[in-house]
């Protein structure tokens, strides 16, 4: 049952997979499962209805399993969302975990709560007094790269992701993550796009970098060939921000009616989108 309604969630009927998640929990215990999943299910559903406190209930009673501590980061996330900032991050801090690698994650969660609440400084100041504590943590040394990049400290985020790429040199998304903040930042884009030819090397079909690729193409004046790499991108992830991107490179092509459309689909899908909003803005574009 509980296979069911991961299904027809998948296929947007939301209270038909309600109904049968709600079914499976209601089954005799004859013997013990976990019901961590089901109950994430009827969370996700709640929240995609738009009722956060819902949603954030049936997290609670995720206690145990492997589906703890997922649970539980969502739940922060969602309290976070509902106003309730350093509420979520004492529910973060107050929380014990058995491996370090836990601990990393509720760190991080707490940085993105406070992201999502558009406190950057106070999140880079977590994962800073983390990344002192733990030097070498990759994880850590990413988050901490992506806040600073957040706060335009290019330096400070150029160092992070270069002792990452020291620590791990086949971590795709440090390279791509550097070589995009440089293209888009319109810097050294020689060896911007150096970094993030190593990045599609070592994951040839990741939507992000392939997108990265198109930018900074475009950003060198090769406007087809960027087209044709931000095309892949967008049709392994139609997502909006590689929306935005595809339509200003067509844009700047004459192709504005694709262009527009892109933009369109994009606002639908995440209205509030920054990107969108700052590309509009500069382009002088009304949709």
């Amino acid at each position: 049952l509980a296979e069911v309604g991961r299904i027809y969630r998948a296929r947007e009927q939301l209270e038909v997979a309600e109904d049968y998640l709600k079914r499976y929990l209601a089954l005799p215990r004859s013997v013990p499962r976990d019901n961590g999943p089901a109950y994430l299910f009827l969370a996700q559903i709640e929240e995609d209805r738009g009722n956060l406190p819902n949603a954030i209930e049936w997290l609670e009673k995720v206690t145990r399993g492997d589906q703890f501590l997922p649970a539980l980061l969502r739940r922060a996330l969602l309290i976070g969302r509902s106003g309730q900032v350093e509420e979520a991050r004492e529910l973060l801090r107050n929380t014990t975990v058995p491996t370090l690698r836990e601990r990393v994650q509720l760190i991080s969660g707490e940085a993105q709560v406070l992201r999502e609440a558009k406190r950057n400084e106070e999140a880079f100041e977590v994962l800073d007094q983390a990344l002192q504590r733990m030097p070498e943590n990759p994880e850590l040394l990413y988050d901490h790269a992506m806040a600073a990049e957040k706060l335009d400290r290019v330096d400070t985020m150029e160092t992070s992701l270069r002792k990452l790429i020291e620590l791990r040199p086949d971590n795709a998304h440090a390279y791509n993550a550097l070589g995009y903040s440089l293209a888009d930042r319109n810097l050294r884009l020689e060896e911007a796009q150096k970094l993030i030819e190593k990045a599609l090397e070592l994951a040839p079909d990741d939507a992000h970098i392939l997108d990265s690729m198109g930018w900074v193409l475009y950003r060198r004046g090769q406007l087809e060939q960027a087209v044709e790499y931000l095309q892949r991108a967008f049709k392994l992830r139609p997502e909006a921000e590689i929306a935005v991107h595809l339509g200003e490179v067509l844009w700047r092509l004459g192709r504005s009616e694709e262009a527009r459309a892109l933009w369109k689909d994009a606002r639908v899908r995440e209205p509030d989108n920054e990107i969108l909003r700052e590309t509009l803005a500069r382009l002088n574009v009304s949709l």
